[in-house]
């Protein structure tokens, strides 16, 4: 369990592109990590943060620099960057630690901070009716097919990705089957003595709710950086959660 001192800044699904058609969804992100500099405090990444990543070793992909120059002088500031990897950028074979210092996790990551024990899942395949999909995943993230993978040029790579991902074409609206669906996957799986806040992306997903048997416990639903441009914030003892770009042009 990753102890981390608060305030801590939660991201999730924010889906940069490699085509770099959204500049202002990446200078709308570095205006976050200045106030995350300003407040000493530190990030959490819940997976998604690249619409597509795969650390190749020939041909790299080069379109995520200034991205990377961000992170890099984050790191360099003083904050400790967390990244759980999700289905669209778990390919990271070490680059994220070595490009800026990443603390990375592939399925979960426990933290404590003040007297809160938090899980952070990215959310892909924690479903019941997400049987197929954990198949899929399984093959897609064995060394056969990363190893397969690899041997692509990344331009045919990427032409790949943008027809599995398809980010650009859909559209995310609160769904109350998904949450009351995780709401149950975190009773029975997720709320302990052990941890009392479960943070999930990867559905897009908005809002903090209260356990109803015990309003210590909480499911934490991350949003996203295509529609909501949302950032969860622990600080305190208190959870806030907002739309950074309504709250940065109201400054």
């Amino acid at each position: 369990m990753e102890k981390i001192n608060s305030p801590i800044y939660f991201i999730s699904d924010c889906h940069f592109t490699i085509d770099k058609g959204d500049s202002k969804r990446r200078k709308l992100m570095f205006s976050l990590f200045e106030e995350i500099k300003l407040k000493k405090g530190n990030l959490v990444i819940g997976g998604d943060f690249f619409d597509f990543w795969f650390e190749y070793k020939n041909n790299p992909i080069d379109s995520y620099s200034d991205i990377f120059k961000a992170l890099e002088a984050l790191s360099k500031h003083g904050v400790d960057i967390y990244y759980l990897l999700g289905n669209h950028d778990f390919w990271d074979f070490g680059f994220f630690q070595k490009k800026f210092k990443a603390k990375v996790y592939t399925d979960e990551l426990a933290i404590s901070s003040n007297n809160s024990k938090m899980k952070l899942m990215h959310g892909d395949g924690i479903l019941k009716k997400d049987f197929i999909y954990r198949i899929f995943r399984s093959i897609i993230r064995s060394k056969t097919s990363i190893f397969l993978f690899n041997l692509l040029p990344s331009k045919i790579g990427v032409k790949i990705s943008k027809i599995i991902s398809n980010t650009a074409h859909r559209e995310y609206f609160e769904n109350k089957n998904i949450k009351d669906s995780l709401y149950q996957f975190a009773s029975n799986k997720i709320w302990s003595k052990d941890i009392n806040i479960f943070l999930v992306g990867h559905y897009h997903q908005l809002g903090i709710v209260n356990d109803q048997q015990n309003d210590k416990n909480k499911i934490i639903f991350l949003g996203d950086w295509l529609h909501n441009f949302t950032v969860t914030k622990f600080e305190n003892n208190q959870w806030t959660q907002k739309n950074w770009m309504d709250s940065h042009q109201n400054e």
